[in-house]
């Protein structure tokens, strides 16, 4: 049977062209201020590199943010010990939950909302995915990442169309003196190793990752293999009075199974290969402003084979996806007395998107179509925020007003524009802090939603040209208390949207979408940390959502209520962590969802120094090897069984 891989590995090739012209002028101004480089960055490696570091994290974070969002952040010990994909590494967080089915791909879901709702960025680079599950940032190894933000609250006017939920922020890893790591887990015998180094001016990774198919705690094959190489190359350096921040990352994987539950028998959906190449330009002035320019292209192969029904034979039908997105940020701070904040332009576009679908019996090409062809995105925004703290509170507000097109080359362009806002209040009381935030966002329908139609991992699906936008408004009510022994964190959360796009079912094979007249979302989360002594600490925290249409139907994506218990003993050289988390069941569900019973997970970690570098690390995931779904959909497969792992650390 032919395949189409060849066909696209002339894009992946064009792109690192692209990538590396882009780079080039950078690469020369480089070569140009080598003296003024050496002079100055190597002042900043012998004397305070965390300068370089912060002048880093300003682009990706936007001014006084952290007091209008709730955010968590993953440090780099927590993904340091992670087996399989990033969101797995993601979902103990309280606002965080698994989605979809298993396996690399899986996406993860913030406070009830998944999908293209939460948004992803890298390093400050927009990802996209046409995949309806939504953006995975799996494609970047965890180890090769210093950390990662979750974003919670109507983050649009921070991030752009999308971000209802909140963002992802991972962290590429930073002024990194050389290291190394490699482990293993008993499941599906996955291993991995990765290195990198790094000072003040510049880091570099590589990370190579493989598995084969899993078992579930049943013993039934998992169909959750995968291999991965992912790599990145970061540049810090100075040009006269400006800094620049050059960044090349790139992804190849290849075999990756998706795990669900028509495997085998049914069908079997593979994706033979998936490329990533990204590469961005940031340039600092000497005051607060700031302009990035990224480029992003991605190819995905999705292979679904048939099996024979009724003396058929059985059918194979292949798509290609390609894409080219485009990011561009002008960004400046202001003040003017006691008022500041910060204003720019953002632009985000996707250009040649397209879908090739073959479809093969007995390896013979029955016929080709193009399930999206030459696909095209605009997304031009311009954004304000102002801040101003009086003596009994502060104040923050801010605005967004987006401008959006999408066409392809089968149907008239569709014009679209939404404005969002937020404000918020805090009012610190001794070590006590209150807020009270109000927001609105919007999300339009992508691509795949609106103009693609063809065979995905779920099945036949048709788009709908005539989509609206999602509008929502948020309200969220917030308290917290940090003390030397004890933090205390509770949100309660309240969401309305309108206009809702959910995914229906035409008939057995086909699906569709559609937006609903309006949903609603209420919720809390929690965590409370106590800290005895030094070496104890204890961790309580929990999240429950509901979710319903104007009619009353449960909403899609709505987790399971869950309650998680964390206890830590770090000693000089050893550390010990016991993870217990009680997810509560399950009963009403949405369309292509199940219910899902009560489960009681567990999990255990072990640390131990071996040298003054070396640290040798050892888990159990799945503690007491319990029968449960991490997510509801209705074609998911069930957890694994009890799994070990072990893992070394060089650094």
């Amino acid at each position: 049977m032919e395949t189409t891989v060849l066909a696209y590995s002339q894009y992946f090739t064009l792109s690192i062209l692209t990538c590396l012209f882009l780079s080039a002028p950078v690469l020369a101004q480089e070569v140009v201020a080598n003296g003024a480089y050496a002079d100055s960055g190597g002042n900043a490696a012998a004397g305070s590199p965390v300068a370089v570091i912060e002048s880093i994290s300003v682009a990706t974070t936007r001014h006084r943010q952290g007091e209008t969002l709730i955010s968590e952040y993953v440090g780099i010990d927590e993904l340091a010990t992670a087996t399989g994909s990033l969101s797995e590494a993601l979902a103990l967080q309280p606002s965080v939950s698994l989605n979809g089915q298993p396996g690399l791909f899986q996406t993860l879901n913030i406070r009830g909302l998944a999908r293209q709702r939460v948004q992803s960025f890298l390093n400050g680079m927009r990802l996209t995915s046409e995949r309806r599950a939504g953006v995975s940032a799996s494609f970047l190894d965890p180890l090769l990442l210093g950390g990662v933000e979750i974003i919670q609250g109507p983050a649009s006017t921070y991030y752009g169309s999308g971000a209802l939920a909140g963002a992802l922020q991972l962290l590429l890893r930073e002024d990194a003196p050389p290291w190394l790591s490699t482990g293993f887990a008993s499941d599906g015998n996955e291993r991995n190793l990765a290195a990198g180094t790094g000072n003040a001016n510049y880091s570099a990774g590589i990370a190579l990752r493989q598995r084969g198919d899993g078992k579930t705690v049943k013993g039934d094959t998992k169909f959750d293999r995968f291999d991965q190489l992912s790599a990145y190359y970061q540049r810090q350096f100075n040009v006269g009075a400006s800094s620049v921040d050059w960044q090349l990352i790139g992804s190849k994987a290849a075999d990756i199974g998706k795990d669900n539950s028509q495997f085998p028998l049914e069908s079997i959906v593979l994706y033979p290969e998936e490329n990533h190449l990204l590469s961005q330009v940031k340039l600092s002035g000497t005051g607060d402003w700031a302009a990035r320019l990224s480029l992003h292209y991605q190819d995905l192969l999705t292979r679904e084979t048939r099996s024979a029904i009724q003396g058929l034979e059985s059918r194979v039908s292949e798509v290609a996806n390609r894409s080219m997105d485009i990011g561009f940020t002008l960004e400046d701070r202001w003040q003017a007395g006691q008022l500041s904040g910060q204003y720019g332009f953002d632009y985000f576009g996707r250009r040649g998107v397209n879908a090739r679908q073959d479809d093969f019996i007995l390896s013979r090409l029955l016929g080709s179509t193009q399930s999206l062809d030459d696909g095209e995105e605009n997304e031009s925004a311009l954004f304000a925020t102002a801040n101003r703290d009086f003596n009994f509170a502060s104040v923050h507000l801010g605005g967004r007003w987006t401008y959006f097109t999408q066409s392809d080359s089968k149907s008239e362009k569709i014009s679209q524009s939404r404005g969002s806002y937020f404000l918020t209040v805090r009012k610190p009381l001794g070590d006590w802090n209150l807020s009270l935030s109000y927001g609105t966002s919007s999300r339009f329908a992508s691509l795949t939603e609106r103009l693609f139609i063809g065979t995905t991992g779920r099945g036949q699906v048709v788009g709908n040209q005539n989509l609206l936008p999602e509008d929502s408004s948020e309200l969220v009510i917030g308290i917290d208390y940090q003390s030397e022994r004890l933090a205390i964190e509770l949100h309660r959360f309240a969401m309305d949207i309108d206009d809702f796009i959910e995914r229906i079912t035409l008939d057995e094979n086909t699906l569709s979408y559609r937006n609903l007249l309006s949903g609603d979302l209420r919720g809390w989360q929690y965590r409370v940390a106590l800290f005895p002594s030094n070496a104890w600490q204890l961790a309580l925290s929990g999240q429950r959502v509901t979710g319903n249409s104007d009619s009353e139907n449960t909403l899609i994506d709505i987790p399971a209520a869950r309650h998680q218990v964390d206890l830590s003993y770090s000693a000089p050289s050893w550390s010990l962590n016991v993870s217990l988390r009680r997810r509560l069941d399950k009963k009403d569900f949405g369309a292509t969802e199940r219910a899902l019973q009560a489960a009681n997970i567990g999990a255990l970690s072990f640390r131990i120094d071996l040298s003054d570098r070396w640290q040798m690390q050892a888990g159990i995931e799945n503690l007491f090897d319990e029968t449960y779904f991490s997510s509801a959909d209705a074609l998911s497969t069930l957890a694994i069984g009890r799994e070990f792992t072990m893992g070394f650390h060089f650094r």
